[in-house]
């Protein structure tokens, strides 16, 4: 069976805010975007994230304009997405379902495609307000399940190195055993958090492996095991950190 590899370009939203704190102007934005459209790509996240705040806030420019100017350049090529923090959008604060309802309404409307939606706490309950106004008009919910590892109990090695020196004559040697710490980070946990945005209506599930902790053996292990439980479409995101 042959398998379509669809990209999504985020150097106009991630990219530009992982390498220089999310400082492109529209100018700036404006003389890329012609590369752009010949590279065709499936989607291109352009929106969200830092760039709302970051265009308001430092560059005196207007969010909804950045959009607007982006899809009317390659809106017919790209499907264009956007980053949202769940219930807090582009925030440092949770918004009520009237806030959320009203932006996801002007967003759609301003030529948005695609919102990826995540909860940093994959607290799936932050994230339904989203995902239910997204659809209603008319655009995608991309679920991210976020990606995380368990913290390490091992002892600390300039400890050991204290007990074997001098401390080490005079220290009782240590014969409780220690607790055995159950991984909480497992394949199940992050199948079943997917699982339920599936139920919540999500038309893509993301792995977003924002601090890029993830290894290609657990890639590997996590797309074949989505896509064998959830009959969406799956997107890896990662960063180089």
């Amino acid at each position: 069976m042959n398998q379509k590899l669809l990209i999504r370009d985020l150097t106009l939203r991630d990219g530009q805010q992982s390498a220089f704190a999310t400082r492109m102007n529209q100018s700036q934005v404006d003389r890329v975007l012609p590369y752009y459209k010949d590279a065709n790509f499936y989607a291109m996240e352009v929106w969200g994230g830092a760039v709302p705040d970051s265009v308001m806030r430092y560059l005196n420019e207007n969010p909804w304009d950045r959009l607007e100017k982006i899809h009317a350049a390659v809106g017919n090529v790209s499907k264009l997405t956007a980053l949202s923090r769940g219930r807090n959008l582009y925030g440092y604060a949770p918004y009520p379902d009237e806030i959320i309802d009203g932006f996801f309404k002007n967003a759609v409307a301003s030529g948005l495609n695609i919102m990826r939606i995540f909860d940093a706490l994959n607290d799936v309950d932050n994230i339904k307000s989203s995902v239910k106004s997204i659809k209603k008009y008319g655009g995608m919910a991309d679920c991210a399940v976020c990606y995380t590892v368990d913290p390490k109990y091992d002892d600390d090695p300039q400890e050991e190195t204290k007990k074997g020196g001098f401390l080490g004559l005079f220290s009782k040697k240590e014969e409780t055993p220690k607790p055995k710490h159950n991984p909480v980070f497992t394949d199940e946990y992050f199948l079943n958090k997917a699982k339920e945005m599936f139920a919540l209506g999500a038309d893509m599930i993301t792995i977003k492996d924002m601090s890029g902790l993830i290894p290609p053996s657990r890639v590997a292990a996590l797309i074949p095991l989505f896509k064998k439980h959830i009959n969406v479409p799956v997107d890896f995101h990662t960063h180089c950190t």
